[in-house]
């Protein structure tokens, strides 16, 4: 939308360490840096993309009102190791997405564990 308030994108050190994590598995893989990199600059376009879905939150955790949860799917190879998620926040009044995790679906069938999440969450918000 032009003139719409640009959105930035605030990485967690969750995120940073699952990136790593994710980026020496595919390390073979051509181009899965650069990839991420790519649905990043979209997101900051377009924080809703089709193939992304608001995630229901961990446990009793609750988001401050101008707060979303989303995760949004990719694959940048064959198999579940290249079905990458990446679980992020979305803020409406500040225009600022924080990214939560990044996992392939060999990781994590679903998700991380509640707890984990709901940890992860409320460190990003208190930051």
């Amino acid at each position: 939308m032009a003139g719409s308030t640009p959105f930035s994108i605030e990485d967690s050190e969750n995120f940073n360490r699952s990136f790593k994590k994710l980026a020496k598995a595919h390390k073979t893989t051509n181009g899965f840096v650069e990839c991420v990199d790519k649905i990043l600059e979209d997101l900051i376009e377009d924080q809703y993309p089709t193939n992304s879905r608001n995630e229901p939150l961990p446990g009793k955790i609750h988001l401050p009102e101008e707060w979303t949860f989303h995760k949004l799917e990719f694959k940048v190879s064959k198999g579940a190791s290249g079905q990458i998620r990446l679980m992020y926040l979305v803020n409406t009044t500040t225009y600022i997405i924080k990214l939560v995790w990044i996992y392939s679906h060999e990781q994590f069938a679903k998700r991380p564990a509640d707890q984990d999440l709901k940890n992860v969450i409320r460190d990003i918000l208190d930051s």
